[in-house]
This record gives C-alpha cells, structure tokens and sequence, in this order.
C-alpha cells in the first residue's frame, strides 16, 4: 500500500470545527485486491500543539469524513474542559500534577487508577471513621445484645477491656491509616503472654472485620499478618496442651485438699468437673439449685444460659461424686463462686498449691 499522487484541486483541506485550529485534510491511496489496484481515501485530523498545557501536536487518521469531524469536536471540547480546569489550578497545583504523573508512569500506573485507589480508602463509603470510634461503636452493640441476653457478661467484659484498651492505643487514628506493622508493634509492646496477645489479637481482628462490613475501610490489615508473624506473635500453639488426665491419686488429693479448706468453696465445683465432666465455665454458673443429688434420681440439668452451645443438657451423677457432695454443706447461689474475672483462678490455683 502506498499513498498515491495527489492533485491539490481533487483533495479537501478544511477546519473543523470552524475557528478551531484543527484541519482535517483529504488523503488518497491506493491498494491491491486480488491483483487488482484500487483508491480509497481517508481523512487525517491534526490538532495544534498548546505551549500552555504543554502538549504537542496531535494527528489521528480516519476511513471516513464523520468520524474524523466527530473525534475533532469531541477533542475540541476536551480541549476546553482542560483549559477550563488549567485556568482553575494554581501552578503548584500544576507542579504537583506533573511529579504525581511522572512517578505513577514510572510505575505503570495510570492517574485514574491512582484516584480510584485513594478515593475507596481516603473516603470510604461507610464515611470517615477513627479506630477508638470504631471500637466503641462495637462495643455499644455488644452493650445491647448484653442487655437483650443473647451475650454473657463475662464476654461482654472481656470485649470490653481489650476493645478499650485498643481504642486508647489508636484514639486520633483514621481506620484507614493503620498499618499492620502498627498492630505488630502494639501487640508486642503489651508484653503479656502468647496466650493472652492471641486474645488480643482475636478482639482485633472482630473489630476490623466489622469495620469492613461497615465500609470504613476496604480490607483488614489483619489479612496481612502471615503464619510466621502468627507464631512470633502468639506462639506455635504447643504451647495449649490438651487437658491432662488426673490420675485417682492426684483427684483424691484434690479432694481431699478442697474438703479440707471449706474457706476456698471449692469441693463442689471440684467434685463435678472430675465426676460430671462439666466445664469450669459451666459450673462457674450453674446454682445449686439445679443440682438434685438425691439418690432416686441424681442429675444435673444446664440450661441454655450456661452450656456452651445454649442447649439444654442433663448430666447424671455417679454414686461416688454423691458422697463427695455430700459433705457440702452450703447448698446457695453458685456451685463456685465468681466474685470478680480472677476470683475463681486465684481460688483454685491456691488449691492446687495445698494439694
């Protein structure tokens, strides 16, 4: 394909749109179809460089007169919009335009996908949102659900301590600022034990979800943290063994010890964690009241306010732990007593010293 002569008198030269300093201009060239040699024409739009916006000169080819007049008005209009918004724009803001686009292009990213990329974190769609604004927002939900009954306050006070306490970490922090080295470094200054920054680490990671359902922020920087920072953070998990079973020489003298020191309160809850297989935080709850240990009928019933998955359930209670029950004599309020969150641990811990 070549561009054939052309005759100044057969081919058109005009501005369009008029008075717009752009030309479109008439071309002719010639082509071979199946050995045969033909002309077609086309239509190359030129636009005039601006040493204002600092662009060169433009040229687009077309097959056809229209669409090369149309791509001239749309590119006219453009023109006027940007020389409209250059108008608008101080020249430091011109300056930065320029530094922003150079090192976006070194990157490979094009303007668009940069605003688009801020504009979904630095303006989330949920509205702008601090971390301790977020924490106590939560917290206040869960305050409700407390109220309702579908949360026990034990729960409900541990969120609350650890939520807070995170809260005050990060008060005058915007959501979408934190940083998942922010969270490492947090969780490593508490300078507790793995077990308890896992604890930690678990509120967290429930409060950044929510503000993700929420649209505070576009994604967690939990999602960041990988297993290796897992296991320096919180430990390889070895270190939660199983329960240990007692041996009938160790549960006697468990026994023995909480029956001894009535002052602990402590032979009950003892007697059926061994015997009845009822978890600490079960019997932490269950009252006397619902332990029927006559001997036509011993059993125990949970409600679903105590178990684990709110379900009702009913223990029976073996003759040997009958006899060991026996011999507690207070038979009000709380099979182990719970003052305050340490009361029971300290209690027992004690037990297990003089046992």
């Amino acid at each position: 394909m070549h561009m054939a002569a052309q005759k100044e008198s057969n081919l058109k030269k005009w501005e369009h749109p008029k008075k717009s300093g752009i030309w479109i201009r008439e071309l002719l060239y010639t082509k071979k179809l199946e050995n045969k040699e033909g002309t077609y024409s086309a239509f190359q739009v030129t636009i005039p460089a601006d040493r204002d916006l600092k662009r060169a000169r433009q040229r687009k080819q077309f097959t056809t007169k229209s669409k090369a007049e149309k791509w001239a008005s749309e590119t006219l209009l453009g023109q006027k919009k940007a020389s409209d918004l250059f108008g608008e724009t101080t020249a430091k803001e011109r300056n930065e335009f320029l530094l922003c686009h150079a090192k976006l292009k070194e990157h490979g990213i094009t303007l668009t996908e940069a605003v688009e990329f801020a504009v979904k974190r630095l303006k989330p769609k949920g509205g702008e949102r601090t971390i301790s604004e977020i924490s106590k927002e939560l917290i206040e939900s869960k305050r409700i659900r407390l109220k309702r009954g579908d949360l026990r306050e034990r729960s409900f006070r541990d969120f609350d301590h650890r939520a807070t306490k995170f809260a005050e970490a990060f008060e005058q922090t915007p959501s979408y600022d934190l940083t998942i080295d922010d969270l490492r470094e947090w969780l490593i200054g508490l300078e507790v034990t793995t077990r308890t920054t896992q604890n930690y680490l678990s509120i967290v990671s429930e409060i950044l979800k929510y503000a993700v359902q929420k649209k505070y922020i576009t994604a967690s920087p939990i999602d960041e943290l990988t297993d290796s920072d897992r296991k320096e953070l919180c430990g390889s998990g070895l270190e939660d063994k199983e329960p240990s079973i007692l041996s009938i020489k160790q549960s006697e003298k468990l026994l023995e010890a909480a029956k001894e020191h009535k002052e602990l309160g402590l032979l009950g809850a003892v007697t059926i964690g061994l015997f009845c297989g009822i978890r600490v935080e079960e019997f932490k709850r269950l009252d006397w009241a619902n332990v029927k240990d006559s001997e036509s009928e011993p059993i125990i019933t949970l409600s679903g306010s105590i178990t684990k998955k709110r379900r009702i359930r009913h223990v029976d209670i073996p003759e040997n732990a009958l006899k060991w029950l026996s011999l507690c004599k207070d038979r009000t309020g709380t099979v182990a007593e719970n003052k305050h969150t340490n009361d029971y641990q300290k209690r027992f811990r004690k037990l297990l010293e003089l046992a």
